[in-house]
This record gives C-alpha cells, sequence and structure tokens, in this order.
C-alpha cells in the first residue's frame, strides 16, 4: 500500500459523495481548473518501523475544494465541509478500509482546506536467504 492508494480510496468516496459535479485533481494542474472541484495533495506522512518487518505509515491529507465565487460561498463551503468528513472511512481499490483522524477545516480565502490523517501498518518482505544444496559430514570416533 502506498499514499497513492489512499488518494486514489479519497477519490472514489469524494465522488460518491458528491457526484460528477465536481472534478477531481490529484497531480498539480498550471492552468485551467474546471471549477467546482476538488484538489487532494499529501502533507509530509511518516513511515515508523515496528517489531520485526512491520512499519506504521501515516499520510496527512490535504483537500482544497475550490468553487466559482458567489454572494453564498461561505454557506456552500461550510455544507461541503460537512459532508467531507464522510471521509472517516474510505475503501482501497483492494477493498482494504482505513479510518481517517485528526480531521479539520479551514476557509482561506474562499477556498474550503480539510485536513485527514490517515494510518496504516505495511510489512517489509525479507530477501530469502540462499538454502544449501547438500552437506556431507565424514566423522569417526576417537577411543583413545
Amino acid at each position: 500500500m502506498k499514499t497513492n492508494d489512499v488518494i486514489d480510496g479519497i477519490s472514489i468516496k469524494i465522488n460518491k459523495l458528491f457526484g460528477d459535479e465536481y472534478t477531481i485533481y490529484t497531480n498539480n494542474v498550471k492552468q485551467g481548473l474546471d471549477m467546482p472541484c476538488f484538489f487532494i495533495k499529501s502533507l509530509p506522512s511518516s513511515k515508523k518501523k515496528l517489531i520485526g518487518n512491520r512499519y506504521e505509515n501515516t499520510d496527512n491529507i490535504v483537500i482544497h475544494t475550490i468553487l466559482e465565487e458567489s454572494e453564498d460561498i461561505i454557506e456552500k463551503l461550510n455544507d461541503i465541509s460537512a459532508k467531507l468528513y464522510g471521509l472517516e472511512y474510505i475503501i482501497l481499490l483492494n477493498n482494504d478500509i482505513l479510518r481517517g483522524y485528526d480531521m479539520k477545516t479551514e476557509i482561506s480565502d474562499n477556498v474550503l482546506l480539510f485536513f485527514v490523517t490517515y494510518k496504516y501498518f505495511t510489512y517489509k518482505n525479507k530477501a530469502k536467504e540462499t538454502e544449501m544444496e547438500s552437506l556431507t559430514i565424514n566423522g569417526r570416533v576417537n577411543n583413545e
């Protein structure tokens, strides 16, 4: 599992929550955003080694919601903010379920920022050691 898998799961859940009315971006867009839209971005993440070959991964995500300017844009962003809390559980393409926590929102310059963190565990496969093919032992007992 990787951060891109988490972002894909978020994209799928946002599409379920809001439908096809919103464009969802996961890569940088140089010009010409189709509004209304969501822009999903990974923030600094971490990977912590645990016992054996287990790792705890933490993905911090921010979702920007951009709407066209209107008189009631703040009200619309507040409504969207309430719906984005539905990202508490996402289903990944491999059918794993992740729970988001530390969710919070902020509206800055008429753009909604929704922050969420997902933790998950991964395993690192150890390289298989080469086994000896055969071993022959010759010995005798010394009775002296």
